[in-house]
């Protein structure tokens, strides 16, 4: 079977991102580790010096015991095949200047920082902070905003050979993602996209969230994104109706031709649906109450109740306007 081929090595550009730097970094990798040249100094700790006119060979030995004889090479072969390999990585990468990859370099680590510096995302404590500066972009996906955010976080990663040190230590092994990081990615998603998702989240998932990882459901949660926003833009609408009836009560209470507050006689509850059913219990809850009532279903009587209550209120006040006939033909 033939093995996998990567893309034709690219050119980086001026306009590149996290997430496409990653992507022109490895597939450069995965290209030099093809050359068997090459490979000793793709390890990452393998270093070396600057060139200098003093130490032409960047301070590379010949090799010696226990290397078998025949696979044995000088300082010189190693600096001809060191020299090439930061040449291949300088052809494509215009961005920064050339002697800086291949005589002031001192390791491939120290590349890529050199690269990340120049496009300001290099790894350092402050870096982090940039998080506060992803936002939901206009027309972008909500995936797109998701794999955004992932990125970033994975970027921020320590690793031991970073050169950011934790509590005035250096971490001994390079870190991994977290559970408790990957579920503080879905709720950062989640509120960048609208501040009330996730407790709608929580309400709707509440029973799986009971023993499975906000994390785990996010395949789940990302398809429904659609039809929770819809919900939240009608509970929205629903409050500013009540917020425009409970105005014009208070409004109406001081007006010339408001009537003196009758308290009314509260009718029995019954639900019907339950009556209609058979059900036991049909006078203990309302038809809004219902727990069999779709949710779909209880939003629109909700929203059919207000607007009956803001009629009527305006009949008994005998205050026709504009706003009485927009709100008939709802």
């Amino acid at each position: 079977m033939a093995s996998p081929r990567a893309p034709k090595q690219w050119q980086l550009t001026e306009n590149e991102t996290i997430n496409s730097f990653e992507n022109w970094r490895q597939n450069l990798l995965y290209l030099l580790s093809l050359d068997k040249n090459f490979s000793p100094y793709l390890c990452d700790d393998f270093t070396w010096k600057k060139k200098t006119s003093i130490d032409v060979n960047r301070g590379l030995k010949d090799d010696r015991d226990p290397i078998p004889v025949a696979d044995r090479k000088t300082a010189v072969q190693k600096n001809v095949q060191l020299e090439l390999m930061l040449g291949f990585i300088a052809n494509y990468c215009s961005v920064i200047s050339r002697n800086s990859i291949l005589k002031q370099s001192t390791s491939l680590n120290d590349i890529w920082q050199k690269i990340r510096q120049h496009y300001g995302f290099q790894s350092t404590g402050a870096h982090f902070l940039d998080l506060g500066k992803i936002t939901l972009q206009p027309a972008e996906k909500p995936e797109t905003l998701y794999q955004r955010i992932q990125a970033f976080y994975e970027d921020n990663l320590m690793t031991k050979d970073g050169g950011i040190t934790h509590h005035g230590e250096i971490i001994p092994t390079d870190e991994d993602m977290t559970p408790t990081l990957e579920n503080t990615i879905v709720f950062l998603w989640l509120q960048l996209i609208n501040p009330g998702l996730p407790q709608l989240v929580k309400m709707k998932y509440g029973s799986d969230l009971r023993n499975k990882s906000l994390a785990s459901l996010k395949p789940e949660i990302s398809q429904a994104i659609p039809s929770l926003l819809d919900e939240l833009r009608s509970m929205e609408d629903s409050r500013i109706m009540r917020t425009g009836a409970f105005n014009y009560n208070n409004k109406s209470k001081f007006s010339p031709n408001s009537r003196p507050f009758q308290r009314q006689r509260r009718k029995p509850k019954s639900c019907t649906l339950c009556r209609a059913a058979g059900r036991s219990g049909q006078t203990t809850h309302s038809l809004i109450e219902c727990r069999y009532l779709p949710e779909e279903d209880r939003q629109a009587i909700g929203r059919t109740r207000l607007v009956l209550q803001y009629l009527e209120q305006i009949e008994n006040d005998n205050s026709y306007s504009t706003l009485d006939t927009d709100i008939r033909s709802l």
